[in-house]
């Protein structure tokens, strides 16, 4: 998506030049060839807590290198020494068997490991046990090596190093599942060339970097890292992992030894000059006569967006594996039916002026993955294209199929993002500016599951025939609005009885009904399911009464009961709430002696004025009909560890709800 061709070829061509006039072919050797294990493995000492953990992470080596190969050829070479106690079955389960990646032309150039048990014998890597897969689980080639000779109370230990393209930035993300009692990176450079990194989530910062006589030199440590289970429910995912940025930030052997390199302003410039080189007089005049034909004239700018974006998404594919003059190229792009992520925001760019729709193109990174960095100019944050239209302040997501108006992927809001427009310089040069501003969260009453239950009881048979109505609107229709139509009839069939079978597992639909998902409706309306059914699964008798599962009705809840402790901070992936509404009548000569027991208020604060999040159900009566309540919302994105036990409490409010029993019995 960012042409990272485009800027490999442009650092080489800055970067060789400079070497070969100052260095020559005299250049010092790589890192890796000089760095060497332990020739005599033997078991490090660990403290009697350490020793009951799953695994221990004894030493972490990461060692990143930039190196001239020839004075022409600028590579990249990476060398992995890992060092781990394995103490349990399953420890050694995902410790005895080592996965290299070989795609984007990756090339191994030395591997060693070997197996230390507990008595001290050493076993090493069998070169037998190594082999090439083509296509490892869909994930493109890798070279997998199985270690033998792995027990319990043992150590697993390996070295290898790898060639790459290079890159000009780099993650390293720190994955705590175990205790790390080490931890080194280090990126080495040759001199002119100046790295600039940033550490997050209590990582260490990198030192100042060193220049020797070639090489410049960043290194970063940690000791003692705490582990922790990993994928703790709300949080952040990657995105709240330990993790290490860097990337090429000055050439110092240039003619302007100061400028800022591969800033988000240079990838501006690059973008819109790609856009603006590529359009001639066929691409201005197609995408006029494109909004002629659709007549947009009296709309207002929101409508107009709505109506071009539902045109594109519904005519041109965007795919990483098509490019070139065709994938720019606006009478071929709606020939062919097919362009790149770059060709697709020319086509928008095109059709939004061409309808005097004032837009900026946004870029930023999935907060999952890693959260937008204002502060610290780096490509690995330029992931992902939005477009803003200030007269609506509202966004598309032009490479997305399935998201619309007002609701790109939630995962990339927010958080900031790097907004960017054309500007005129001169008479008629074109160029873009840039800046970093906000991409604010969704108001959670525009992303609502809804239930309305309307109950009858058949005491004769024992069971409840229900009329079920959920609605889904905003991010909580995400995963079925956009798909809907293109299913089979069957996987629609299939849909509907999962709906309601997951909740009621002996019902059978009928009477099923589903709206909401044209294309008109995708994030405007909501998506409605409906049905009637017979169940026996919320009733019970038990002797003269019935037990009436009332809570049951709202579905399985997410809960937080187990009392760990949390890591983490919490991150939901977008503000949401849930309405519910259950009627039922009071069959004749009955009552209901406990409806009570539906009242619940838990939230997040003793101040109304300051709720975030809170589940409240109550209930009313009218007449011999009781209509149950249930609300529940979370208006704020994140919370930190230090209000995770309220967050817990709300959350477990509604699995609380799940429990509760009305009591019918006779008057």
């Amino acid at each position: 998506m960012l042409q990272k061709t485009f800027f490999t070829a442009l650092l080489l061509c800055i970067f060789s030049t400079t070497y070969a006039q100052q260095y020559g072919f005299l250049k010092p050797d790589p890192e890796y060839k000089s760095y060497k294990w332990d020739d005599s493995a033997k078991l490090h000492t660990l403290s009697a807590s350490e020793n009951k953990l799953n695994e221990v992470i004894i030493k972490d080596q990461r060692i990143l290198e930039y190196y001239f190969v020839a004075s022409d050829t600028l590579t990249m070479f990476i060398t992995h020494h890992f060092i781990v106690r394995v103490n349990s079955d399953k420890a050694i389960e995902e410790n005895n068997t080592v996965y290299i990646s070989l795609a984007n032309d990756v090339k191994i150039l030395d591997i060693k490991a070997r197996a230390i048990d507990k008595d001290g014998r050493v076993t090493m890597l069998n070169s037998k046990n190594i082999k090439d897969v083509d296509n490892y689980q869909n994930l493109g080639p890798f070279r997998i090596f199985a270690i033998d000779g792995v027990e319990k109370g043992g150590e697993v230990e390996y070295l290898y190093t790898t060639r790459h393209q290079v890159n000009i930035y780099g993650t390293e993300y720190i994955n705590r599942t175990a205790l790390h009692k080490n931890i080194d990176v280090d990126v080495y450079s040759p001199s002119h060339l100046v790295f600039i990194s940033k550490s997050y989530n209590g990582f260490p910062d990198m030192a100042l970097d060193t220049v020797m006589m070639t090489k410049r030199h960043l290194h970063a440590e940690g000791h003692d890292i705490e582990g922790y289970e990993p994928n703790e429910e709300f949080s952040a995912g990657d995105g709240a992992l330990m993790r290490l940025e860097y990337t090429i930030a000055y050439n110092k052997g240039s003619n302007d030894p100061d400028k800022r390199l591969y800033d988000y302003n240079d990838f501006c410039q690059w973008l819109y000059g790609t856009l603006n080189k590529s359009t001639d007089k066929q691409d201005l005049k197609t995408a006029e006569k494109i909004t002629d034909t659709m007549k947009l004239k009296n709309l207002s700018d929101e409508d107009k967006i709505k109506y071009i974006e539902s045109r594109i998404k519904n005519s041109v594919q965007v795919r990483e594996d098509v490019g070139g003059d065709d994938a720019m190229s606006l009478p071929t792009i709606f020939k062919k039916r097919v362009t790149d992520a770059t060709g697709i925001l020319k086509v928008y760019d095109l059709l939004f002026n061409a309808a005097g729709i004032k837009h900026e193109i946004v870029m930023t990174s999935d907060r999952f993955n890693k959260p937008f960095d204002g502060d610290f100019d780096s490509r690995t944050y330029l992931q992902n294209y939005l477009i803003y239209f200030p007269t609506t302040n509202n966004y598309i997501a032009p490479t997305e199929i399935a998201s619309r108006y007002g609701f790109p992927p939630s995962d990339w809001i927010c958080q900031k993002g790097f907004f960017m427009h054309s500007i005129t310089v001169g008479k008629d040069v074109q160029t873009g500016v840039g800046k970093v501003r906000e991409l604010p969260c969704n108001d959670y009453k525009t992303s609502m599951g809804e239930i309305y239950a309307d109950v009858k009881f058949d005491l004769d048979m024992g069971q409840v025939n229900l009329h079920f109505k959920q609605t889904f609107s905003g991010y909580e229709a995400y995963s079925i609005q956009p798909f809907y139509t293109f299913l089979s009839d069957q996987d629609k069939k299939d849909y509907m009885n999962k709906i309601f079978q997951s909740e009621f597992p002996d019902a059978k639909p009928t009477n099923t009904k589903v709206s909401g998902y044209a294309e008109k409706d995708l994030f405007h309306n909501p998506f409605v399911v409906e049905a009637d059914f017979s169940t026996n699964s919320v009733i019970e008798k038990a002797g003269p009464k019935y037990l009436f599962k009332v809570g049951e009705l709202i579905g399985p809840q997410s809960q937080l009961y187990n009392d760990t402790v949390r890591h983490t901070a919490i991150e939901n992936h977008y503000n949401h709430g849930y309405h519910r509404e259950m009627s039922f009548e009071v069959p004749e000569g009955y009552k209901v002696t406990n409806l009570d027991a539906a009242n619940m208020d838990v939230y997040d604060s003793t101040s109304s004025a300051k709720k975030t999040m809170e589940f409240h159900s109550y209930y009313k009566i009218d007449g011999n009909k009781v209509t149950v309540f249930c609300d529940e919302y979370y208006s704020q994105l994140r919370y930190p560890i230090s209000m995770y036990q309220q967050f817990r409490t709300v959350i477990n409010a509604s699995a609380d709800f799940n429990k509760i029993v009305l009591f019918l019995e006779k008057k």
